[in-house]
C-alpha cells in the first residue's frame, strides 16, 4: 500500500507541473547576437565584404526582437566603419535616438542617399543628430532645411562643417521671417551672398542688421571706374535699352534724381522735407522719393520699416545732414528717444546713419530699390524654393522679400 503521506499526482503518475525560479534565456540566440555584432563591426582587412554583407543580412531579422542595449552595441560598431552593409545600417539609423545618434552624427559609412532617406523618414531627433555631422553636402542640408524645423536648421547654421545650397539659403531667409533666432545665425555663414543678406535685412534685430551692413554694405568704386566708358555710351543713346538703364542705376555715383529735383515744385529732397515737417501725404511721399532716386514702393518699405534702422540708410545714402534726418524722423511720426543711445529706434536709426559711410549706404538703397522691381508685384504666390525655377536675380529677390510662406 502507498505510504499516507504520497503525494496523489505520483500515485496517478501525472508529474506536477515545473515551477521555474528564473525564465529561460536562449542562450543560443543571444551568443549568434553578440557574434554577429561583432563580426559587422570589424575592420576591412579582417572579415571579406561579402562575408560581412552575409553577417548583416542575418543580423537585420534577429535584430528586430532584440533588447535596447544590444541594438546599441551594433550601432556603436560601426560608427568607424567606411564599408558597414547599407541595409543595417539605414535599419539602425531608423531606430529610437539611443541607438541611432551616435551613427548618425559620426558614422563614416553613410552617403548622401543613406541620410536623406533617413532624413524623410525619419523624426526631429534624428535631423538633428544629422545636422551635428561634419562635411555635409549642399544636397543633405538642403533636405534639412527642407523639414522647417528651426531647431534642425539652427543646428545646420551653427556648423562650420557644412555647405549650404543657394537655394538652402533662400529657403532659411524666408523661413527666418517667422523664426527670430536665424538671422543672427544666418548672417555668420560665407554663403549668404549681399543679395539674400538685405533681404535679411528686413526682419532681423538690430545687432543682425548692424552685422548686415558691416559684412555687406561696400562701395561701387571700382564697378564706377570700370563702367565708365559704358555710361557714356548708354547715355549718348539717350538710355534707349532699358535693361541697360536699369543695371546702370545700381552703379551710377549719384543717389539723387537730378532730373526729378528740376522739374518738382519742391526744387529739392530738402525743400519736400521741409514740406513734410506739416504733414506727409502719398502724394509727398511719392515725391521725396522720386527726388531721393527710388521707388515709391521702396520708399514705402523704408518709412514703415519696424526698427527704422532702414530710415538711418536712405538718409546717410542721399547726403542729407543729420538734423534733416532728424527732421524726417519726425515728421513720420515716429517715436522719439536719445539720438545718442540706441536703448531705442531713434538712437539705433542715428547709429546707422553715424557709422555708415555714404558710398556704402547708397548701395544697400541699390539693393533694396533692386528689389522692388516693377515686374515683382506678380511674385507674391511664388514658389522660391522650387527647384525647376530660373529667375533673374532681381525677381529671384522679390520673391523672397514678397513671400509669407515660411
Amino acid at each position: 500500500m502507498p505510504a499516507a503521506n504520497q503525494p496523489r499526482s505520483e500515485l496517478s503518475g501525472v508529474l506536477p507541473p515545473l515551477e521555474l525560479s528564473e525564465p529561460q534565456t536562449p542562450k543560443a540566440r543571444l551568443a549568434l547576437l553578440t557574434r554577429l555584432c561583432e563580426l559587422v563591426s570589424w575592420p576591412e582587412s579582417r572579415i571579406p565584404a561579402y562575408e560581412r554583407q552575409l553577417a548583416a543580412d542575418i543580423l537585420v531579422g534577429l535584430l528586430r526582437t532584440a533588447n535596447l542595449e544590444m541594438r546599441q552595441r551594433c550601432a556603436q560598431g560601426l560608427v568607424r566603419i567606411a564599408d558597414a552593409p547599407k541595409a543595417l545600417l539605414r535599419y539602425l539609423a531608423r531606430d529610437e535616438i539611443s541607438v541611432a545618434g551616435p551613427l548618425l552624427e559620426g558614422g563614416v559609412g553613410f552617403d548622401d542617399s543613406d541620410l536623406i532617406a533617413t532624413i524623410r523618414a525619419g523624426i526631429a531627433a534624428h535631423w538633428a543628430a544629422i545636422a551635428r555631422r561634419r562635411g555635409l553636402t549642399e544636397s543633405v542640408t538642403d533636405a534639412l532645411i527642407q523639414t522647417g524645423d528651426v531647431a534642425v536648421i539652427e543646428a545646420v547654421l551653427r556648423n562650420q562643417y557644412t555647405k549650404l545650397s543657394m537655394q538652402g539659403v533662400d529657403v532659411i531667409v524666408a523661413r527666418s521671417r517667422q523664426a527670430a533666432s536665424l538671422p543672427k545665425l544666418l548672417v555668420a555663414r560665407t554663403e549668404l551672398r549681399p543679395t539674400q543678406a538685405l533681404v535679411l535685412f528686413w526682419w532681423s534685430n538690430f545687432e543682425a542688421r548692424v552685422q548686415i551692413l558691416r559684412r555687406f554694405a561696400v562701395d561701387r568704386s571700382a564697378l564706377i571706374v570700370e563702367l565708365g566708358d559704358v555710361f557714356k555710351m548708354a547715355a549718348a543713346e539717350g538710355w534707349a535699352d532699358a535693361d541697360t538703364r536699369k543695371a546702370l542705376q545700381v552703379v551710377e555715383r549719384r543717389q539723387r534724381n537730378r532730373a526729378a529735383a528740376a522739374q518738382s515744385p519742391y526744387g529739392s529732397l530738402e525743400g519736400a522735407l521741409a514740406a513734410a515737417e506739416h504733414g506727409l501725404d502719398r502724394h509727398l511721399l511719392h515725391e521725396i522719393a522720386h527726388l531721393a532716386g527710388i521707388k515709391p514702393t521702396t520708399a514705402q518699405q523704408i518709412f514703415t520699416d519696424p526698427g527704422g534702422e532702414a530710415i538711418g540708410v536712405l538718409c546717410k545714402a542721399v547726403g542729407l545732414k543729420r538734423p534733416l534726418f532728424l527732421a524726417l524722423w519726425r515728421a513720420l511720426r515716429r517715436p522719439y528717444g536719445d539720438p545718442e543711445t540706441t536703448d531705442n529706434p531713434l538712437g539705433r536709426a542715428a547709429y546707422v546713419y553715424d557709422t555708415l559711410a555714404t558710398a556704402k549706404a547708397q548701395t544697400v538703397v541699390r539693393y533694396w530699390n533692386w528689389s522692388f522691381t516693377a515686374d515683382a508685384m506678380d511674385l507674391q504666390r511664388l514658389a522660391f524654393d522650387d527647384d525647376a525655377l530660373e529667375l533673374p536675380l532681381a525677381r529671384r529677390n522679390a520673391a523672397l522679400l514678397l513671400s509669407r510662406n515660411g
